[in-house]
């Protein structure tokens, strides 16, 4: 990673440490086990596997458009990296805070799913109409 400015390695290096912190902590305390089983993994694999991912890239392009274009054309590594960092940042942003999200998003998306469910109920009603 040495295209990067200093300013943009500070932030990634805070932010893995945290993932991996947070993973750690939320592990120790046998909460969402898995899910931090797996931050704790990511945060430890992603730098290395992106690192050495990025050797092959051409001369001029960062680490991240050299993974965003990969993942683009759907290398499988690329998209690998691109969804593990995305899981990293989510996990920093609401590690801690998984049963608070749950229960604030539950509500809304069962609203949302029953809404589709009475659209397509509606939608199919009008077919039948239509073809008698």
């Amino acid at each position: 990673m040495t295209d990067l400015s200093n300013g943009t390695l500070l932030i990634y290096g805070l932010v893995i440490s945290a993932a991996l912190m947070i993973g750690i902590i939320q592990w120790v305390r046998r909460r969402f086990e898995v899910l931090a089983v797996l931050a704790i993994i990511l945060s430890l694999l992603l730098p290395l596997a992106g690192f050495l991912y990025s050797i092959n890239r051409p001369e001029g392009m960062n680490e991240i458009a050299y993974m965003w274009q990969q993942a683009r054309g759907r290398s499988g590594i690329g998209v690998f990296l691109l969804l593990g960092h995305l899981y990293i940042l989510f996990w920093v942003l609401f590690g801690a805070e998984f049963k608070r999200l749950y229960e604030f998003l539950f509500p809304k998306v069962k609203r949302m799913i029953q809404w589709v469910k009475n659209r397509v109920r509606k939608q199919d009603k009008n077919k039948m109409k239509e073809e008698m």
